[in-house]
């Protein structure tokens, strides 16, 4: 297949192994993979996320404090797939891009992200894993991805993220602080308690959301694993013994769709 009509995944890119970091960006980029559908990545730096979107017709994904349209990344454009205008189809956020592939190319030899009378399911598993786990580690992992931003990238990133944290980036949540110590054992206990939730599936070593089969909200939990794992290699250590292993466990599961293309 050409590669002018393949899907494109837009990403923004770092100084990390492979460039991926971001993980909104890797629940795409894992869905991607899992279906075997071919794609590229076009990297751009935070400055060029709006004016790229708005050319390419993407909708926006929420709004700004001031009430204007806020893009954000991933975004995917299947020229293989035309709306009405003539136009590329164009996807924004992660869960509706799971939904349109496994609508859009539903007999890949892996399966579905989603098996019948899960989504809703899903959407609230996603939701609740947003809230519980990956919101309250903003504080230590903006100050930290700041670090592995290229130069395209940085001076947007303090200009927009430090009115949210209200700080610089270097005070927020220094390493080894008591914010610090506290927001890992927080995390910790968020992890905990997933665990327990999960395991009213069944204690018999199995890692996944729901049970048996592999869904797109397992790669929810890898696509923020995978941002720990690059990001604190040192505190990846505690991680990966947490709950008996088992979300090193569920890493490697997932590892065989962890490339980025």
């Amino acid at each position: 297949m050409s590669s002018d009509n393949i899907i494109t995944l837009y990403d923004v890119p770092s100084d990390l192994n492979g460039k991926a970091w971001s993980p909104n960006t890797w629940k795409a980029r894992y869905a991607l993979n899992y279906k075997g559908v071919p794609y590229k990545t076009v990297w751009l730096e935070y400055p060029e996320i709006e004016p790229t979107m708005c050319s390419i017709g993407a909708a926006p994904t929420r709004k700004k404090l001031d009430g204007s349209p806020l893009y954000t990344l991933p975004v995917i454009v299947d020229p293989s797939r035309t709306v009405p205008s003539g136009g590329p189809t164009v996807v924004s956020e992660s869960f509706h891009i799971a939904e349109y592939l496994d609508e859009t190319y539903p007999t890949t030899s892996t399966g579905t992200l989603f098996p019948p009378g899960t989504k809703a399911l899903q959407q609230l598993f996603y939701d609740y894993f947003s809230k519980n786990v990956m919101t309250p580690t903003v504080p230590m992992a903006t100050p930290e991805m700041f670090k592995h931003l290229n130069e395209g990238s940085r001076p947007y990133w303090r200009l927009n993220r430090e009115p949210m944290l209200g700080g610089k980036l270097e005070d927020i949540c220094p390493k080894g602080s008591q914010k610090w110590n506290g927001l890992w054992d927080e995390l910790e206990k968020a992890f905990s308690t997933l665990a327990a939730l999960l395991d009213k599936n069944g204690k018999d070593g199995n890692t996944l959301v729901m049970g048996t089969h592999l869904t797109f909200s397992d790669f929810v939990i890898a696509a923020f694993l995978e941002r720990h794992f690059l990001l604190f290699p040192e505190e990846w250590q505690r991680v990966r013994t947490w709950n008996g292993g088992r979300w090193e466990r569920l890493r490697d599961q997932c590892a065989k769709w962890r490339s980025v293309h």
